[in-house]
């Protein structure tokens, strides 16, 4: 980047909020993808008014801006996919309000969602939507993909939660949209629009979310199943039967191997495992999982376990959310992590739809997820410096995501298109579709310098 480019971003930031050093670009060139750039200077605003002066000089020099919060994406969406400047959100992380009368707060984009939920324990509070990152991710980001996370099959996404955004503009200026009310129909719904845009559209500053009490209880139980497919139906008519759980997620075979590896956890041999959480009253989550045991009775479980202790159900959801890190233990240098979608009718056959495709592509694809909602995340894993090996998982990641289209899904229930979906865009986006896509990010960033090269496949 030219000098004089360094020069008027270090002056609108100050010397102590941009860096041209290497390492600093190298890692914040990446997310934990595959998917690599190189950034010319990252910088860490601490208020709306420096990026709205920076987005100003960059569509004065047409350098290009990527936004990022914590950098935990599983899409690659925050990776400058062109030289130019990595805009880290990390340094705004104030909670500016906790509104206990109206269940809402205001706070900062970089704040992380664990030190929200942690803010908001001592008022038995807290944001539901927990994606596996949840220490780190923070609440701009999530809500710029409009992330889920394992309780969303009962609470919905970071879009059934968000009331009102700030956001800078690619063209520099400042808006606030939304409401502090629950309920509101003035004029179109640019938040709505903004959530889950990917940084594409707008950079977030500040949200303002509801909250909700904890429950009074919540209650915890493993099921282990021969086969993932049985695992699904057993899902499947928990859903129908309106038990209303609060989360239901499934680990497969090789999952549960790498976890126990990983985390000396032990498990009954098995080919998979459902958590089935509910929560409420007392006398109403006991009759529930009563209901779900019967339901996995039914299904052919193998064992039940209800955890005993807060301690044991923590253990749980721990070894749930490093379930991605266990993988690590398979020795491959490369993982392809998915985030299909399809009815949960279809969950069953979606599974044994992938257990066929890594056994046609000789690949290993360990399948966990939020199959409460049809949320799977198969991983595709290979080396990457064998070319037989990618070319296989390639294989297998195509079939997996035409699979899901097959079946009524999505390519994304939650991480986003990113870069690593573009290719499978058209699948579930026709062109008019698409077109109509592109007119509103033209309309938001004219000269395209806000997070270019993402979601839409001719731009890769």
């Amino acid at each position: 980047m030219k000098k004089e480019y360094i020069d008027r971003l270090t002056t609108i930031v100050g010397s102590e909020n941009i860096s041209t050093e290497p390492l600093e670009l190298e890692v914040y060139s990446r997310d934990p993808t595959i998917v690599r750039g190189m950034a010319e200077a990252v910088v860490w605003p601490t208020d709306p008014e420096q990026i709205s002066k920076m987005m100003i000089f960059a569509n004065d020099t047409k350098v290009p801006v990527y936004p990022r919060g914590a950098g935990s994406s599983l899409s690659g969406g925050p990776v400058p996919t062109k030289p130019g400047i990595v805009l880290s959100l990390e340094r705004m992380n104030k909670i500016i309000d906790i509104d206990v009368d109206n269940l809402q707060f205001l706070a900062e984009a970089g704040v992380s969602i664990r030190e929200i939920n942690d803010a908001l324990k001592s008022h038995n509070l807290f944001i539901p939507p927990d994606p596996a990152s949840e220490v780190a991710c923070t609440i701009g980001g999530c809500v710029a993909n409009n992330a889920g996370g394992i309780h969303a099959v009962k609470y919905g996404t970071f879009e059934d939660w968000v009331l009102s955004l700030e956001v800078v503009l690619p063209t520099g200026e400042i808006i606030n949209t939304g409401s502090k009310t629950s309920k509101s129909v003035s004029g179109y719904n640019l938040k709505g629009i903004l959530t889950g845009s990917e940084g594409t559209l707008a950079i977030i500053t500040k949200v303002r979310a509801k909250i909700t009490a904890m429950p009074e209880t919540r209650m915890i139980t493993t099921a282990y199943f021969n086969t993932p497919e049985d695992a699904g139906r057993a899902s499947f008519k928990i859903m129908v039967q309106g038990l209303n759980p609060a989360a239901i997620e499934l680990l497969d075979k090789t999952t549960m191997n790498t976890i126990s590896q990983y985390l000396k956890m032990e498990f009954p041999p098995s080919g998979a495992m459902l958590i089935i959480e509910f929560d409420g009253a007392r006398n109403d989550v006991d009759m529930r999982m009563n209901k779900a045991e019967q339901i996995c009775k039914d299904e052919g479980v193998i064992e039940v376990k209800v955890s005993q202790t807060e301690e044991e159900s923590e253990k749980l959801w721990s070894a749930r959310k490093k379930a991605f890190q266990s993988l690590a233990i398979l020795g491959k240098t490369s993982i392809l992590i998915e985030d299909i979608t399809v009815p949960i009718s279809k969950v069953p056959e979606m599974l044994r739809r992938i257990h066929e495709i890594s056994k046609k592509h000789d690949t290993i694809v360990p399948t966990f997820g939020h199959v409460g909602d049809g949320n799977l995340h198969p991983h595709v894993l290979y080396n990457e410096d064998n070319q037989e090996e990618y070319d296989k998982a390639m294989a297998a990641t195509d079939e997996i995501f035409k699979t899901a289209i097959e079946l009524g899904g999505t390519i994304s229930g939650e991480h986003g298109v990113g870069v690593l979906k573009r290719k499978f865009f058209p699948l579930e986006h026709d062109p008019k579709e698409t077109e109509l896509m592109k007119k509103v990010k033209q309309l938001f960033d004219p000269n395209n310098i806000l997070n270019p090269n993402k979601i839409f496949p001719e731009d890769a």
